[in-house]
């Protein structure tokens, strides 16, 4: 497997998360599940953070 594959097998899996996360927001109730999703907003900021760090190593390969 060459690094570029790894690259964009990463990208997918963030990805995924991070329209998980999106998801999961739009079905909660937003004053009974604010700390939720508070939480979910925390983790998908993550993920734009870890997409942000793949896309600049890929520039390398």
């Amino acid at each position: 497997m060459q690094p570029n594959d790894i690259i964009w097998r990463l990208q997918e899996r963030i990805n995924e998360l991070q329209n998980l996360c999106q998801e999961s927001i739009n079905e909660l109730h937003p004053k009974k599940n604010a700390d939720l999703i508070s939480s979910i907003e925390e983790c998908e900021r993550l993920c734009r953070t870890q997409t942000n760090i793949m896309n600049r190593i890929a520039k390398r390969y």
